[in-house]
């Protein structure tokens, strides 16, 4: 018996050509989107604070642990 699946790089695609529900279709072409891109905006504001979460953890562990 021959196996029939699509190779990784086709099942995975962005953009399947074929869906078996129309309702994926719908959700897929309208609604989804890229999760970095939507969180990209918040990085300037993230980033920093979560450096300085870190370090205030780390500096916490250090005097703890003296």
């Amino acid at each position: 018996m021959q196996h029939h699946a699509m190779p990784p790089d086709l099942a995975l695609a962005d953009h399947p050509k074929t869906y078996s529900d129309p309702e994926l279709k719908e959700y897929a072409d309208e609604q989804a989107e890229d999760i970095l891109e939507s969180i990209v905006q918040y990085m300037p504001l993230a980033l920093p604070v979560m450096a300085a979460i870190l370090i205030f953890m780390l500096a916490f562990i250090a005097v703890f642990m003296a």
